[in-house]
């Protein structure tokens, strides 16, 4: 249920009008950035289709789902085309949830994790790549288990391994990159169970690490064209690293299981 007063503006539900359009773990104009690379750039296609793959085998396509911290919607896009048709989303930038509505989302909700508007309210909370912009990500963790029903489940992704942390990190707002064992800790300690934990890019961590060495983090502070360019990627390396990637997607169940790029856990309330 919703248990807070809301304003409608472009039929977005909006709960937190002080949230200002550059905020502290991320800046706002990186959705427009996001907007213009995700059908072009090579991680953001390759994410979204391990994915759907992945939840397809665990969550129904009738359950009723929100994706928190959606940015454009373009994941939910994805998956609302692929069957997920009881999807919402929340972010806390009102220029993502305008590019969600193009995009054909119907329920879109403007709010902060760190206040949610929900209590018993959603068999599915999807985060993809969320957690790792907040500092309280425990916290957040908790809110999550208040929204979901009984039994619901959550569906994350991350970055993973601080030994790939470089430049890119620091410009995205990024607080850390994790490991499977200390996500899947934290997930028990704020009440609940792991259903299925997987790192993925797993063909590529030698180009992410290669990227570590050549593109680290000096602490510097983030100037306007590194925040604008830090996604954009060349056409055909793109292509080519899209085309590893989906191979690495269809046989993954027979990669070990070690390390990779990223991270993607599912767990259920307890």
């Amino acid at each position: 249920m919703i248990i807070r007063d809301f304003t409608e503006q472009d039929n977005i539900k909006i709960f937190d009008r002080d949230t200002k359009g550059n905020h502290a773990d991320y800046n706002a104009k990186g959705l427009d950035c996001l907007y213009a690379q995700e059908e072009k750039h090579f991680w953001f296609i390759a994410r979204k289709e391990y994915i759907f793959q992945t939840i397809r085998q665990f969550i129904s396509m009738g359950e009723k789902i929100i994706e928190i911290g959606t940015g454009t919607g373009n994941v939910s896009r994805y998956l609302q085309n692929n069957g997920y048709k009881n999807i919402s989303v929340g972010e806390m930038h009102l220029s993502g949830l305008k590019y969600a509505k193009d995009y054909g989302i119907k329920e879109c909700y403007q709010f902060n994790l760190l206040d949610a508007p929900f209590e018993d309210e959603f068999d599915t909370v999807f985060m993809f790549d969320v957690l790792e912009h907040i500092e309280e990500d425990g916290f957040v963790l908790q809110n999550v288990n208040k929204i979901l029903n009984k039994r619901g489940k959550i569906v994350l992704t991350v970055p993973s391994h601080m030994w790939l942390w470089n430049r890119n990190d620091a410009i995205a707002g990024h607080k850390r990159r994790y490991t499977k064992k200390e996500l899947i800790n934290k997930l028990k300690v704020n009440g609940f169970e792991i259903i299925k934990a997987r790192y993925f890019f797993i063909s590529i961590t030698p180009l992410l690490f290669l990227r570590t060495i050549l593109n680290r983090d000096n602490g510097s502070e983030i100037k306007e064209t590194e925040f604008n360019n830090y996604i954009s990627m060349n056409s055909v390396l793109s292509n080519i690293l899209l085309f590893i990637s989906r191979v690495e997607n269809k046989i993954s169940h027979l990669l070990p299981n070690i390390f990779g790029g990223s991270l993607l856990i599912i767990a259920k309330k307890k």
